[in-house]
């Protein structure tokens, strides 16, 4: 009830499984009056709709057309181990959405340096932060610096440390 509306971003087969999630622990009314799947082909006019319709309170956006931040209002953002899967290039475009944005909370939470398949590197800190960020929290992340299997050791530490900020981006206050 603090939120009016979330709006998930993430790879279509892992939205399926959000959305799947999100289906099973509402009740089929409010999950038919409250949730929406937004595609690349929505109108702009049926994306202000939306937003305006206060009945909507989950927007479900695949990754791919992430590109619809630019037309929806946001005041938190969350990143849990996911840009740090991403290239440079795809972070950037993230962050322009943010930037563009004014005092946006993001909590970011990767790992500090990490090496993709294709031999790029991405490091926390190079991301495209601001000079005028408010940098809140910026330290190891106390809860995430393992993951679990379903083999002894069943915990296992993360081929490198991972960092958690809490930063205002874009601060004009």
């Amino acid at each position: 009830n603090s939120a009016n509306t979330i709006i998930l971003i993430n790879l279509t087969k892992t939205l399926l499984v959000d959305l799947l999630h999100i289906k099973k622990n509402i009740s089929n009314s409010n999950f038919t009056n409250n949730v929406y799947l937004i595609s690349e082909n929505e109108k702009l006019n049926d994306i202000e709709n939306l937003i305006s319709n206060t009945d909507k309170k989950i927007i479900l956006i695949e990754a791919k057309n992430h590109s619809i931040l630019d037309y929806l209002t946001f005041n938190l953002v969350i990143n849990i181990v996911s840009m740090q899967e991403m290239n440079n290039e795809v972070i950037k475009e993230y962050f322009d959405h943010i930037h563009k944005k004014e005092n946006v909370y993001f909590y970011c939470c990767n790992r500090k340096e990490k090496s993709l398949p294709d031999g790029t590197v991405t490091k926390i800190n190079e991301y495209p932060w601001q000079s005028n960020d408010k940098i809140i929290i910026d330290e190891l992340c106390p809860w995430h610096q393992e993951y679990y299997t379903f083999s002894r050791p069943f915990y296992r530490k993360y081929d490198g440390p991972i960092i958690h900020q809490l930063r205002i981006m874009n601060q004009t206050n």
